[in-house]
């Protein structure tokens, strides 16, 4: 038989110079459309420093004329160093360095990369330089670390009218820009309502930043707080560090437990909210915020000012708008739909039915007289649903905890010769920091228990840290 022949292949189609050229030219519109619409600032360069490519929102954020940059040096454009000339000489580019510029004509704060564009034999031919206002990074990472603001006011529950006219209260307040205190007991829903009033704010998109202040190691108190520059003690960042009041910058700072904080703290503090700047810990330079600052406390600021345990222009600097969360015991009629709320939550997250309210249960939450309020109360239904059986609730396994007045029966009346818990408490203390010469950190181990555990221990007892003399 003959054989068969492959059949031949057809010639691939040959592009006329025509589509060439077309090609060509939407490749060229691609990127360049692609280029002008990153949310970032965007340079080429090339040596010299002359300017190749400038996107438009780099000559937003520098202040210059697209159609006039292009083919100058940015020495000729700009009072200052970019610091990216400085890659053609070493052939080194960086990655998201920091830098703060000020200038008569305008302030930036920004992240920084250059990129080396290099030949065969390691000429840079050009470099490419993205930068991005660190306000947005600021808003992004507080996004993903989940400091979000998740309540509103439309959705915190009671029909208390103590309650409902904080409310209305903190709605008139979060439509403008003055400092809010928040008061009330432990467990009121202070951070709740903090929330609440960033999202009914203008500042609703910009970044909630929540900080106990009690929880804060005292030695790093003021680098959390304003930052530190490169080097500034021993462990700190090689680049330096932004600190919370910059990462709120467009947004609100959350300032819980206010009290706690050193006198030495406040002070800073205070400079901070009447100048609207903050200057990182080792560093000269100030840096411009933009964060609307909510405080709380569960403690009388008043009271401490008399007792110069806060300082009184601080007192009245954040005293601004002052609004009061009533304790639970005040109001009873919330209790019931508070606990129905938490119980539908719970069962729904451990996929329980749900059930009304058994009445020896609400007789038992009614009896209570909530010293742990709120945050008790939730706590207390979490227990009771985690522990029921086939949808019955029983009274026994709320695990309420009988309340007393200022301290447990145990501690306000030990019997003679037998000493208090809370007196046992501070002597342990006491002798941990002089067995370790007032090393808090040590003694903290020794005690087994965290460093701001023990802090918060040393105001509770009025322990002080100083070293007695030799």
């Amino acid at each position: 038989m003959p054989t068969r022949k492959p059949p031949t292949a057809l010639p691939a189609p040959v592009d006329s110079p025509g589509d060439l050229l077309e090609r060509q030219g939407q490749l060229i519109e691609e990127l360049q459309t692609l280029v002008n619409h990153v949310p970032y600032g965007l340079m080429v360069l090339e040596p010299g420093g002359v300017v190749r490519h400038l996107n438009a929102e780099a000559a937003r954020q520098l202040r210059l004329p697209r159609h006039l940059a292009q083919g100058r040096t940015l020495g000729s454009l700009l009072d200052f160093d970019t610091m990216v000339e400085q890659v053609f000489l070493t052939g080194e580019g960086y990655t998201d360095r920091e830098r703060i510029i000020a200038t008569p004509r305008f302030q930036l704060h920004v992240l920084d990369t250059a990129v080396p564009v290099k030949a065969a034999d390691g000429r840079v031919l050009s470099v490419v330089n993205p930068f991005r206002e660190i306000s947005g990074v600021h808003r992004l990472a507080g996004r993903l670390a989940g400091s979000q603001a998740r309540h509103t006011l439309d959705t915190m529950i009671g029909q208390s009218p103590a309650l409902r006219a904080t409310i209305a209260a903190a709605r008139k307040a979060a439509a403008g820009q003055a400092n809010v205190l928040l008061c009330g007991e432990s467990g009121t829903g202070k951070e709740v309502l903090a929330q609440a009033i960033h999202n009914a704010s203008p500042r609703r998109d910009g970044p909630f930043i929540a900080v106990n202040c009690a929880a804060l190691p005292r030695d790093l108190i003021e680098s959390e707080l304003f930052g530190h520059a490169p080097g500034a003690f021993t462990g700190a960042h090689r680049e330096g560090r932004p600190g919370k009041f910059e990462a709120a910058s467009g947004g609100t700072i959350f300032l819980d437990e206010v009290s706690e904080l050193p006198l030495d703290v406040q002070a800073k503090l205070l400079r901070v909210l009447q100048e609207r700047e903050v200057v990182r810990l080792g560093s000269t330079r100030a840096v411009r915020v933009d964060a609307r600052v909510i405080t709380a406390s569960n403690r009388d600021l008043h009271a401490m000012v008399a007792r110069k345990e806060f300082r009184e222009d601080l007192y009245y600097r954040c005293h601004v708008i002052a609004l009061t969360l009533p304790p639970l015991r005040e109001r009873p009629a919330d209790v019931a739909l508070l606990a129905t709320h938490f119980l539908a939550r719970y069962a729904a997250a451990l996929g329980k039915p749900v059930h009304a309210l058994p009445a020896a249960v609400l007789a038992a939450l009614l009896q209570h007289p909530w010293p742990g309020n709120v945050r008790e109360l939730e706590n207390a239904m979490e227990r009771l649903v985690n522990l029921s059986e086939g949808g019955t609730l029983d009274a026994s396994m709320l695990g309420l905890v009988p309340a007393v007045s200022g301290m447990p029966a145990a501690m306000e009346s030990a019997p003679t010769g037998v000493r208090s818990l809370r007196e046992a408490e501070r002597e342990a203390i006491v002798q941990a920091l002089k067995s370790h010469r007032f090393n808090v950190t040590r003694a903290a181990q020794a005690l087994g228990i965290a460093k701001p555990t023990l802090y918060a221990k040393l105001r509770l007892h009025g322990i002080g840290l100083e070293r007695p003399l030799a």
